[in-house]
């Protein structure tokens, strides 16, 4: 019998972590989602909702996981300090960007995590940590283990994004996987975007912003949940997960534009930490 993906949402906020009241109906947490083949985890982005995997990631869990960034802005890679799993000597971690502003992915990390903004450097953590350079437009392989699901095939795209960003497509038994997040649709990108998207089951989008803050902020980086509504009939994507909420938008509101959103197409679902989505068929476990 084919494995299923299970897919479940561990941060939905773009910019910096919201701990408010007011934010935690859908999450305060920064970007994180892992999707689940068997004993296979994959990990999209590493925000503050990574620490919270880490903490619940249950014990019998294959001691190893492949984390792909979309980009290293701060808000996608906070959970790196913080999680569990990077203490674990047990635990082997591979991690997988691009090169970004003429310096490679590990010279990025490298900067990243080391004192004086970290008491750590990334190879002073416990678990065993691989790094893995990728391009845009490259195609690889996560290799499954003996006797499990098998392979997942990783397609990537490059993002319209200040300092770029990457886009990932999973294929595995039939089914497809898109991560769209920190990407600003426009005409000229939408084709590829299309393509990339074409017929797969669920496309995780980023909806940070309402039409008319979109408006006001050209050239962020990042669109709306009507363009990903617009995106995903176009494509012939099975369900749109909205995501990446710009990080002043209140429960209120995001429960106001959920509704006009599933008014306007019932595949369309508004991420909210610990909801959980399984293909082939999507929905709530």
């Amino acid at each position: 019998m084919e494995q299923s993906w299970k897919v479940k949402v561990w941060g939905v906020r773009g910019s910096f972590p919201t701990p408010s009241a007011e934010f935690l109906q859908y999450g305060g947490n920064t970007s994180c989602i892992s999707v689940q083949r068997g004993k296979h985890l994959v990990v999209l982005d590493a925000g503050s909702g990574f620490i919270g995997l880490g903490d619940h990631l249950p014990p019998e869990n294959p001691k190893r996981m492949d984390l792909l960034f979309s980009h290293l802005h701060m808000d996608h890679c906070l959970g790196l300090f913080g999680c569990r799993l990077m203490h674990d000597p047990e635990m082997e971690i591979h991690l997988y960007g691009a090169a970004q502003e003429g310096r490679s992915f590990e010279q990025n990390l490298n900067d990243l995590i080391r004192p004086p903004y970290w008491p750590m450097g990334l190879r002073d953590f416990p678990a065993s940590i691989r790094i893995h350079e990728i391009s845009p437009g490259e195609c690889f392989v996560l290799k499954g283990e003996a006797g499990d699901s098998g392979d997942i095939k990783v397609y990537t795209l490059r993002g319209n994004h200040p300092n770029q960003s990457l886009l990932y497509r999973l294929e595995a038994g039939g089914e497809s996987i898109v991560y769209g997040l920190d990407c600003e649709l426009t005409e000229e990108i939408r084709p590829s975007l299309r393509d990339f998207s074409r017929n797969c089951g669920l496309l995780i989008w980023d909806a940070c912003f309402t039409e008319e803050d979109l408006a006001k902020h050209r050239g962020w980086g990042h669109s709306s949940w009507k363009q990903g509504i617009s995106l995903g009939r176009e494509a012939g994507a099975g369900t749109v997960l909205m995501t990446h909420y710009f990080s002043k938008y209140t429960d209120t509101l995001l429960q106001a534009q959920e509704k006009l959103a599933v008014r306007a197409d019932s595949l369309c679902r508004f991420a909210r930490e610990g909801m959980e989505l399984c293909l082939p068929q999507a929905g709530d476990i």
